[in-house]
This record gives C-alpha cells, sequence and structure tokens, in this order.
C-alpha cells in the first residue's frame, strides 16, 4: 500500500474545508509569496539551467506528507500535504480506504506546526505565524485550532484565554490526555507572569482550567506516561544557573532537586532525561563522571545521583524512549559515526530485529513524540516506523504488532531516486593542535575521491553537529558532480563536555583552523583539487564560510552563505538572539569587552581580504539572524569591488519554510559552484 495515492485525490482536495479561523487572527498578515531579489546576472533561460532547477525540486520541494499521526484507536492516520501552495489535512483509514481532506491553511505566512489527535474523532492543529511584537521585531508564534475528523467543528481554541493576543508559543502541549477525549495538557506562559504554568484545555470549548499554578523562571513542564505532571525545568532570570523540580506522585508538593550553573567545571550537572518506573527516582543525563553525557538514576528523596545506567566511551547519549502503555523504559539513542541504540527493553530489541530483517540496510527507528513516548494507538499494538539511510530517502512504514506485519505507507520524497545516490563515508583527521575530529565525505556517483571538485559544507548552530544519514543539500551538490565534506569542528555537540567548551569564544578562531586543517588534509590526501575548493553554509555554517574566504583567502575559489552571521559585534546587539547575554559572554562573548576581538573575527570587518566569489541569500523575516547581515556584507563587498551575489527571499525567515524559496536557492547555487569550481560531469539523478 502506498500512501502516494493520497496526492491524486483531486476530488477530495476540492472539497476541503477551510480553517475559517485562521482568516480572522488579527496577526495573519498578508504576506506574497517569497520572491528572490537578486543583484548580479539574471537567471540563465537554457536546457541546463531547467534541468538544474528540475534536480532542485526532485531534492527540495516540500514532503509528500508531513506530521503523520495514529488515531488513539488506531483506526485512522492524519498527516499534512502541499498542494499548490496550501497545506491540506489528509485523514484516511489506517489499513486504506477513502482519503478525506479535513481542513486548509492557504496564506503563505501561515503554516502548520503541529498536529495531534485529541481523541478519535478530534484533531488539534498548531498553526505559526508572524508575530509583531513591536516595529521592526521579526519573531513568529503558535496558536491551536481543532477541527473534527469530518472536517466539522473548527475552533480556535485560544480565543478567550487571558493575554492570548499578546502570548507567542500557544502549541506546547505536554500529555495528549488519551484517555480523556475532551481535554489535553499545555504548557502555558502568561504574558503577566515569570514562568510557565500547566493548564487542561477543553478541545469542544477551549475552556482552561489550571493544574499546575506558575513558578518564576521555570520554562516548562513534563508529565509521566500516566499524565501527572512531576517535572519543572528552567533557568534563573539575568544568571546562567539552571534548576530542576521534582515530584514522586501528583499530590506531593514539588521541591527544586537540583540547580547548578551550565558552565561551572566543577558543578554536578544534570539534565532531566525521563521518567522511572519507580516514582521515587528518575532518570538523568550527567557529564560529572565521565566528561560525557551519561545516563543515571536519580534519588529524589535523597537527592542524590546514583550510578550509571548506561554510557558511552566517547560520545554523549540521546534521547531516551518509553512505553506509552506503562511507562518503562525501552532504548537509548545515541551518535557515532552512524546512530545507534542500546536496548534496555528486550521485547523492543527482538521487535527491531525483527524490523531490521525485512528493511535491512536501513535505519528504522520506532517514531518517538516530542515527549519521547513511542508513537502510536493507544494499546500500542501498530507503530509508525521511521526508515532511512545515507543513499535512500526516508520512508514511513505501518508495524502491526500482533501480527507481526510491516506495511510501506508512503516515500517521504518520491522524486529522488534512492539507487543515484551516493554514500556518505566516516573520516577522521588531526586538527593542528592534535585534536581529533570526524566528518563524512561524499563524492559523486561513481566518481574515485582522487583531485576532486570539493564542497566544505560546516553545520550550523555551532552547537550541532553533523550525522550519517539521508542529507538532500549533500546529495543535490554530488549529484551536481561535487565531493561534499563535512566536519564535526570544536564546539560541536555529541562529542563530550571538553570538544564543546574548546569552541566557546573561538569562533573564526581555534573552530575556523579546524575547517582550514580538514580542507589541507582533503588536498594532502589528495581528495580535493586545491585549484577547486568551494565552501558553503547556513546560518553558523554561513559565517564560517564567510569567514573562511577572509582568514585563507588562498584557498578557496568561491564560498556562499544562507543566513550567515556576518557582524558579530551587531549579533550580540540584537536583543533577539536567540540565546540571552549571560549565555553568549561565555560562549562567543561581550560587544562592549570584546569588541575588537569580535570585529577582528567578522566577515564584514575583512570583506577586503576577500578574492573569491561570493553567493549570499537571506529571509527578509529571518527571526534569528537580522536581514541586514546580508546586505551589508553584500554592499560592503560591491564597494571593495568584489563579486558578490545577493538573494533576499521576501517573507521567509531563518533557513527556509516554503519550498518554492528553497527550490530557487538551491537552483542559484549550483550554478554559482558550477561556474566556479568547474566540476567533473556526474551522472544526473533521475527523477521520477
Amino acid at each position: 500500500m502506498y500512501l502516494r495515492s493520497w496526492c491524486g485525490c483531486a476530488g477530495g482536495l476540492r472539497r476541503a474545508a477551510r480553517l475559517a479561523c485562521v482568516a480572522t487572527l488579527a496577526a495573519c498578515a498578508q504576506t506574497a509569496p517569497p520572491q528572490a531579489e537578486r543583484s548580479g546576472a539574471p537567471a540563465e533561460d537554457a536546457p541546463e539551467a531547467r534541468e538544474r532547477a528540475a534536480a532542485a525540486a526532485a531534492f527540495f520541494r516540500d514532503p509528500l506528507l508531513s506530521h503523520v499521526r495514529i488515531s488513539p484507536d488506531g483506526s485512522h492516520i492524519a498527516a499534512i500535504a502541499e498542494r499548490a501552495g496550501e497545506q491540506v489535512l489528509l485523514v484516511r483509514p489506517t489499513f486504506g480506504g477513502e482519503i478525506r481532506s479535513v481542513a486548509k491553511v492557504g496564506k503563505r505566512s501561515v503554516q502548520i506546526a503541529t498536529l495531534g489527535w485529541a481523541s478519535n474523532e478530534r484533531l488539534v492543529v498548531s498553526i505559526e505565524m508572524p508575530f509583531d511584537m513591536a516595529a521592526g521585531v521579526r519573531a513568529r508564534k503558535t496558536r491551536l485550532l481543532a477541527v473534527n475528523r469530518d472536517g466539522s467543528g473548527v475552533k480556535y481554541l485560544g480565543k478567550r484565554w487571558p493575554y492570548q493576543e499578546w502570548s507567542q508559543i500557544q502549541d506546547d502541549v505536554l500529555s495528549w490526555l488519551p484517555d480523556d477525549p475532551d481535554h489535553i495538557l499545555l504548557n502555558w506562559q502568561n504574558p503577566s507572569e515569570s514562568g510557565a504554568s500547566v493548564k487542561e484545555v477543553a478541545v469542544s470549548s477551549g475552556a482552561l482550567t489550571p493544574v499546575v499554578r506558575h513558578r518564576p523562571h521555570v520554562w516548562d513542564w513534563v508529565a509521566d506516561h500516566r499524565d501527572a505532571v512531576r517535572i519543572g525545568r528552567g533557568v534563573k532570570k539575568n544568571t546562567t544557573t539552571l534548576f530542576l523540580y521534582a515530584r514522586a506522585q501528583p499530590e506531593d508538593d514539588f521541591e527544586k532537586v537540583a540547580e547548578f550553573d551550565y558552565f561551572d567545571e566543577a558543578a554536578q550537572r544534570l539534565f532531566f532525561a525521563g521518567f522511572s518506573r519507580d516514582p521515587a527516582k528518575i532518570y538523568v543525563f550527567s557529564d560529572s563522571e565521565t566528561g560525557r553525557m551519561a545516563l543515571h538514576e536519580y534519588d529524589l528523596a535523597t537527592k542524590q545521583l546514583g550510578p550509571i545506567v548506561f554510557a558511552h566511551e566517547r560520545f554523549d547519549l540521546g534521547q531516551l524512549a518509553f512505553s506509552r502503555k506503562d511507562g518503562r523504559l525501552l532504548w537509548i539513542d545515541y551518535v557515532t559515526e552512524r546512530p545507534e541504540r542500546h536496548f534496555v527493553d528486550e521485547e523492543a530489541r527482538a521487535e527491531q530485529m525483527v524490523i531490521d530483517r525485512a528493511l535491512p540496510g536501513t535505519i528504522n527507528a520506532f517514531i518517538t513524540s516530542n515527549r519521547r513516548f513511542v508513537r502510536s494507538d493507544q494499546e500500542d499494538n501498530i507503530r509508525l516506523i521511521y526508515s532511512y539511510s545515507d543513499v535512500r530517502p526516508p520512508a514511513y512504514y505501518l508495524y502491526d504488532r500482533a501480527r507481526k506485519n510491516l506495511e510501506l505507507l508512503f516515500e517521504v520524497y518520491p522524486d529522488v531516486e534512492a539507487g543515484a545516490l551516493t554514500p556518505m563515508q566516516p573520516v577522521t583527521f588531526a586538527a593542528r593542535d592534535g585534536l581529533e575530529i570526524d566528518g563524512y565525505l561524499t563524492v559523486p556517483k561513481g566518481a574515485e575521491p582522487w583531485n576532486l571538485p570539493t564542497i566544505v559544507y560546516p553545520h550550523g548552530g555551532p552547537t550541532a553537529r553533523d550525522v550519517w544519514g539521508y542529507d538532500p543539500t549533500v546529495q543535490f551538490l554530488a549529484s551536481r558532480g561535487f565531493a561534499v565534506f563535512q566536519l564535526n569542528f570544536r564546539g560541536s555537540a555529541g562529542y563530550g563536555t571538553r570538544h564543546e567548551r574548546l569552541g566557546y569564544r573561538e569562533w573564526g578562531l581555534a573552530m575556523q583552523d579546524d575547517v582550514t586543517d580538514g580542507v589541507r588534509w582533503l588536498i594532502d590526501q589528495g581528495i580535493g583539487d586545491p585549484e577547486r575548493i568551494g565552501i558553503y553554509g547556513g546560518s553558523y555554517g554561513g559565517y564560517t564560510a564567510l569567514m573562511a574566504l577572509a582568514k585563507t583567502p588562498g584557498l578557496f575559489r568561491a564560498g556562499a552563505s544562507l543566513a550567515g552571521v556576518t557582524d558579530l559585534p551587531m549579533l550580540l546587539e540584537d536583543f533577539q538572539w536567540y540565546r540571552s547575554e549571560e549565555f553568549n559572554r561565555p560562549t562567543l562573548g561581550s560587544a562592549w569587552d570584546d569588541g575588537k576581538k569580535l570585529d577582528e573575527t567578522s566577515p564584514l570587518h575583512n570583506a577586503e581580504r576577500i578574492r573569491a566569489p561570493v553567493l549570499i541569500a537571506h529571509g527578509s523575516e529571518d527571526p534569528i539572524v537580522h536581514m541586514r547581515h546580508a546586505t551589508m556584507m553584500a554592499s560592503t563587498l560591491e564597494k571593495a569591488g568584489k563579486e558578490v551575489e545577493l538573494y533576499i527571499y521576501e517573507g521567509d525567515v531563518h533557513g527556509f519554510i516554503y519550498a518554492k524559496s528553497r527550490i530557487d536557492f538551491y537552483t542559484r547555487l549550483a550554478t554559482f559552484f558550477e561556474k566556479h569550481l568547474a566540476p567533473t560531469p556526474s551522472e544526473p539523478v533521475p527523477v521520477r
């Protein structure tokens, strides 16, 4: 069974009921579809350009379906499809039947953020849209709407909530309350209060009932598998001190069980990881014993950290997964060269073996919800599986646990031919100070790793990491004839506390040197052609790309930045920067105290050193890195007589939410690098 047939239901789409209440929201500003405003030569209108655009569309159009959810009784599946510029909510019987178009959102400025079943008959949809906090302030807000499975009963739940006009986030659902078909639990931040509370929301009327009162500086609350709210997390105002509230039973009072300074190397750092089946204990991550995030039990009564439950000798641990039915810990995820899974529950391990035998050569993950419970029906009989590899775009499967039956639901990117993709090879090199740096190398299909035109692709964050798996950017660039090199420079996450802290206050310095050392390693190995090295990244990766062109101008022949930072003092002075000044100061610096150093490590103040052609792109409504980072950098380069192309995507945000913007940008990116790096001809990826 292929859910691809959902797309052919044109009659159903025409019958779609509009989410009428979306149109009544005052903040749903009319926004034109994103357009690329460019400075530079006009776009080519040649067969090669059209082929390039078609290839980009295969990789970067919206997924066939997203936000796939199973109803509590397992009888129906809901998902979101993008059709002709509109997001459509579709519902279908789980194992086949008529596809119903329930609702649609047609405004380009509005996007569906989350989706869930409140009951077997009623769905809750979160929509995201621009938030006009003040003149010139860029932000997004979310609102919750409910709709019946047949498209009737549309309601904006927050219409009568206190201060709802001024609240930003209204969709932080902490429990869908499967045993209560008319309510969900919501983390609620009242603009007049200094911390989050928990409210029970009636999905029929929107009525709010208090469950947990707000506490100062708590950012969110967490419920266990019984839907009892038992954990609160937060950070003290104007500090880097994190704290944790907990209680063993729903009737108990909350106690502060942990408090520590995030940057204090001598502190015992504890991060909530999940609930134990013993209510007197919880699971926490701590790096106190190993220097990496290891899993421990924590005793709530004695406030003592227990022994290690599981740890990896080199890498931090990731998410835990629990049974929604009885709360038992099933497995622990982490990433080495590839995603790995340590099973605690033997039944879960056996089921994974069944799935892996049926789907060899791919990572086959039982999907968990944002609260780490396995996503399934209420009885945990039917589960969703997300299957992928570096050379296979993602696909969704249904797994019937009783019948041990596995069925393909749909392929997420059906226009990409998996057989034409190329593997990501793990690599390791030593930085100039001896630090071991991991990365990935992807070469064009059929090419030998020798003397290749290469694009260095640093990740954003910078506290993030590249991982093995399907990456449309990597595969698209490889399909255009380029080798693609990714690296987890110091400051990247996942490699332990020391590796992350080695990146503090090293923007443009040691972190940048790791990129340089990686490129020189590629050249020394004979992999990269020294005359055809380019660099491209987004956000922090865009900063790295521009800084590489300025710091080592003889090493790169072209560079591109998407939503990149260009002026560090300007970034820190923008009060919308994603972290507070208290967290910025130890990790990046202070615009007041470190101005000279920050200028010296800002691409904007080093533009005259750049020799290579530059491509810069940015969304006009980027709420994280202001568009002026792009426009000022391009203007400075132009005044210095440098070759630069600038593309501003009107109405789009950080990293793009619109497929039209993505396709246009990557088409232009490929054109740019093909012009300046002269790639080796590669077999194009077939488009289905």
